[in-house]
């Protein structure tokens, strides 16, 4: 009898503290970048926890951006948002702005948008009668390249998106000769082969079923030629 009753406690104990969970939390955010960054973060971000047993359902709600505090024009963003909330976590989520083939680079005062909107979240294996932790939100500049091919933080943090630029690159490359020298039906058979992993390509193709190959063809000659103009400024800087 008395283990029915313990029971039948516990599970009201966790039905209450799920339900009271449902409501929106407010995550309290911090711009956690070293001294001298070239960026200012401001964020508001809330969690909307849902406990059943020991799995808990998260619905983050994202308004992150960043102004351009310095005096020079920026071409990439590396940083790092982490959010924690009582009993739930969104982890390190690296967040990266190139903007090495496009003509609107950050210019000084400028503000992008870093996170927006809403995502869920879930997670197994938490004690639903442990105390809840304190809610908190950080965003980390990790490194930031500016027009001038300068650079703040670690230059480590940008090996992959340089990589990618140099894929990229490469791969707009042999879809302009393709689309010069074989004409469209090789340029469309190249442009569902080609590798780019920074989103790029994929606009492309999106461009390409959306608005037709020449207006593909003409995303592919000015991404690149934009590229190619940043490219050539950030070899002239190297040399100074």
């Amino acid at each position: 009898m008395w283990l029915r009753l313990l029971a039948l406690l516990c599970l009201v104990l966790l039905s209450s503290r799920s339900l009271a969970q449902q409501t929106p939390i407010d995550i309290p955010f911090e711009d956690t970048s070293v001294a001298g960054s070239p960026i200012e973060v401001t964020g508001k971000i809330s969690v909307r926890e849902m406990i059943a047993g020991n799995q808990v359902t998260s619905r983050w709600e994202e308004n992150v951006n960043a102004r351009n505090i310095s005096n020079k024009p920026i071409l990439l963003l590396i940083g790092e948002l982490v959010e924690i909330g009582p009993h739930s976590s969104n982890g390190g989520m690296l967040i990266s702005i190139d903007r090495f083939f496009y003509q609107n680079v950050i210019q000084p005062e400028a503000s992008i948008r870093l996170a927006s909107g809403v995502k869920g979240h879930d997670e197994c294996c938490i004690n639903p009668l442990e105390e809840a932790r304190d809610p908190k939100a950080d965003f980390r500049v990790l490194f930031v390249q500016f027009l001038d091919g300068s650079t703040f933080g670690d230059p480590a943090s940008a090996e992959d998106v340089l990589a990618s630029r140099t894929s990229t690159l490469h791969g707009l490359q042999e879809l302009a000769r393709t689309y010069l020298e074989h004409g469209e039906p090789q340029f469309q058979a190249q442009l569902e082969q080609a590798q780019g992993g920074s989103g790029e390509i994929y606009g492309i193709r999106r461009t390409k079923k959306q608005k037709g190959v020449g207006a593909a063809v003409s995303e592919v000659r000015e991404m690149l030629a934009i590229g190619e103009e940043h490219q050539t400024t950030l070899r002239q800087q190297a040399t100074k």
